[in-house]
């Protein structure tokens, strides 16, 4: 079975990358039977945009609600994925599209793409936001601390106090450890960057940041 170019009507083969005669991206362009992302109506073969509200359309597979973590397809009256908690919802094409004929991933990380850099504005607000959970994960420990220093002043209890900055010492690691690892949460979102629904990559492979590396770029960005 072959198809046709979306530009030039030159006809392809099914897992064709690029059309032969205009070098058309078919990975991009050709979508069978495309559908609106808003009104959901669907189109004949190379339409491009819809004739209700403009919108471009896309694949049928890309209006499958999803979950954010595994990557698990739902219905649309699930919220939440059963398996661990992500949200199901739909995600946007913002990764590399798949060869024509070949099954569709949202979540797969091409090591030739190149993504969009953050807006500045969003990386600020990204890291407002972690601080101001960094500080919400430290309370504890500032209570127990400030308890702790109340009961050294104290000529008669003393000891009680060295307990107190134990129990003060651990809840300040709930912070400390966010602050390391946060950027390796997830699809490389820390609470505040998932928030912004922006992103860490790995440049060497365009994967997500992972933990290990997370500590040890906040690691660096901590000492400077």
């Amino acid at each position: 079975m072959s198809y046709n170019c979306p530009k030039c009507g030159s006809e392809f083969e099914k897992a064709t990358k690029f059309c032969q005669t205009c070098g058309c991206n078919l990975e991009l362009e050709y979508i069978e039977n495309p559908v609106c992302p808003k009104c959901k109506t669907s189109y004949p073969t190379n339409t491009k945009f819809c004739v209700n509200d403009g919108s471009k359309l896309v694949r049928q597979q890309d209006l499958i609600p999803k979950c954010v973590i595994c990557n698990t397809s739902y219905s649309d009256d699930i919220k939440f994925c059963p398996r661990d908690g992500g949200e199901v919802k739909i995600i946007p094409t913002r990764f590399n599209q798949p060869t024509y004929g070949q099954p569709q991933s949202f979540q797969h990380f091409g090591t030739h793409q190149k993504y969009p850099k953050a807006s500045l504005g969003n990386r600020f607000l990204a890291a407002l936001l972690d601080g101001l959970i960094s500080t919400g994960l430290a309370i504890p420990a500032i209570i127990f601390f400030m308890m702790g220093m109340k009961k050294a002043e104290s000529y008669y209890d003393k000891d009680g106090a060295v307990g107190l900055f134990v129990i003060a010492f651990v809840f300040y690691l709930i912070p400390l450890v966010y602050n390391f690892i946060k950027d390796g949460l997830g699809q490389g979102q820390s609470w505040g960057k998932k928030a912004l629904d922006i992103m860490v990559v790995n440049l060497d492979n365009n994967t997500p940041c992972d933990k290990g590396k997370s500590f040890f770029r906040n690691f660096i960005s901590g000492i400077v």
